[in-house]
């Protein structure tokens, strides 16, 4: 995740176009003759579920990250599915996983500080407002560069992060010294010691073995989107504007919203990886891909043209210039830009499956097509596996993204022929992912760039847990300051 905030395609050969005869439209406009390089077995899918079968809209249960074998990317790609379905499960009370209690949500910070809000039964998240000390609201709507999205319909995008409560309850174990805080947990041990650590203070983590998560999700207002059954829908707060001019708007208040998530990005420590795995998904709809290609089953290589039509969240024009910034946040306002006025822009997902079209993603993949179908293969093995009208059947896998050995990242990503004069990328599997719905204009085109990892904004040469994340310092912060209130999540008695 980066920053909290609230938030050409390449010439074709002939066999692009029969490439688009291999769609199924019904499951995610995705390739249907894809090589089958990661894939689920039926019994391994079940597994996930809480009833031990696949059911629509059924609960599944967390990847185990302490014992998480890494033999190859696609075990990297089930971990990041699992999690994604996991989290969006719906719980009895009918609400997803991510807005119980064992998730809390990170508030946006005020004078370098943040603090954990516990997710309690019936009371809505927050996307997000807050109050400062000197009443002022304050809130998070830019992007990493502090650029403002907004839908095709003219909605704002919102953006609300969570952690879970092993993260919670790591964090204050290292605020009170009872564990290091070198890096995230990824042992036994260490799982061992946040567990005990909570429990003498009267908490019980709920699936201690997912060890620490972090997770940023976007959304847009759910009241005009059409076909609102194809998305997970939450009540949340949203901020008001006081809409002074179509160059400025300035928050003045908040108010109750249903909320559609068009975006998440899954951020977990795992066995063997205190650098975290870095994973995204989307809404189908969210925005149309650039070219790609992947292989086929019998190992060609079949070219995907761009995307066509107008129906996309945030694209209603191809002809437009796309990745174009026309407002940024600051302080409590939204401010045009120059030559610009507060209006949507028109979004295409340049990389589409995390990889660029000119440059080897990662050692194991020989070629950007071996390392596109990877991706799309477990897509299709999930999204055919889910039952019925299954909601998560519309949201894509785009790709995830670690480092060669756990390695500290450096910024850059994979390339076996960088120039001598860099230093070799350590950040591989698709190690040029971006999500169009939070790093929409710093998706930096179709070909390789060399900070276009998750990596280039999340690393500082080293594993701490403040080298990576960009909200874990604050939170420190906030619960070392006495003048910061932490709420804490109720002891049950």
């Amino acid at each position: 995740m980066r920053k909290i905030v609230v938030i050409k395609s390449i010439s074709i050969s002939i066999l692009s176009v029969l490439a688009i005869s291999c769609f199924d439209k019904s499951n995610n406009y995705l390739p249907q003759d894809v090589k089958p390089s990661c894939e689920l077995t039926d019994s391994e899918f079940n597994s996930w579920f809480k009833s031990g079968s696949s059911s629509e809209n059924g609960i599944v249960t967390p990847a185990n990250s302490v014992d998480f074998v890494h033999n190859n990317n696609c075990d990297f790609y089930k971990w990041s599915e699992r999690m994604f379905l996991w989290m969006t499960s719906k719980e009895e009370s009918g609400k997803t996983v991510f807005e119980s209690p064992e998730f809390y949500t990170v508030s946006p910070k005020v004078d370098g500080h943040r603090i954990l809000i516990p997710n309690q039964e019936g009371q809505m998240l927050r996307a997000f407002t807050n109050i400062d000390k000197t009443g002022k609201i304050t809130t998070e709507e830019g992007q990493a560069t502090d650029d403002v999205l907004m839908d095709a319909n003219g909605n704002l995008v919102y953006y609300i992060s969570m952690v879970n409560d092993v993260y919670a309850e790591f964090l204050k174990a290292v605020n009170q010294k009872k564990m290091s805080g070198d890096k995230f947990p990824t042992t036994k041990a260490e799982k061992d010691s946040i567990f005990a650590f909570a429990k003498a203070n009267g908490v019980t983590l709920k699936n201690p073995n997912t060890l620490a998560i972090e997770i940023k999700t976007s959304w847009v207002d759910a009241s005009k989107l059409k076909n609102k059954e194809d998305y997970v829908i939450i009540d949340a707060i949203i901020p008001t504007y006081d809409k002074k001019s179509d160059k400025l708007w300035v928050i003045k208040g908040e108010q109750p919203a249903k909320l559609a998530l068009v975006g998440m990005h899954i951020v977990g420590s795992a066995n063997g990886h205190p650098e975290m795995v870095w994973a995204t998904f989307e809404h189908q709809k969210n925005t149309p891909n650039a070219a790609y290609s992947y292989l086929t089953k019998d190992d060609k290589v079949n070219n995907v043209p761009a995307d066509k039509g107008s129906d996309w969240i945030f694209n209603n024009n191809l002809s437009d210039d796309p990745n174009q910034s026309h407002m940024t946040f600051s302080g409590d306002s939204i401010k045009a830009k120059e030559g610009y006025k507060i209006t949507p822009s028109n979004t295409v997902r340049t990389k589409p499956w995390g990889s660029s079209i000119n440059t080897q993603p990662n050692a194991e993949d020989k070629s950007v097509a071996a390392s596109n179908s990877e991706v799309i293969a477990i897509n299709n093995a999930v999204l055919s596996r889910l039952k019925g009208k299954d909601v998560r059947k519309n949201y894509l896998f785009i790709g995830a993204t670690w480092t060669a050995n756990g390695a500290a990242p450096n910024g850059n990503s994979f390339n076996p022929s960088i120039d001598s004069l860099k230093v070799a990328g350590v950040a591989i599997g698709t190690s040029q992912l971006a999500n169009s719905t939070m790093e929409t204009y710093i998706q930096n085109g179709e070909e390789y760039n060399y900070q276009g990892s998750c990596f280039g904004c999340h690393s500082n040469n080293g594993l701490k847990p403040d080298d990576l994340s960009h909200i874990y310092d604050g939170l420190i912060k906030g619960l070392s300051n006495p003048s910061q209130r932490v709420i804490e999540k109720p002891t049950k008695k």
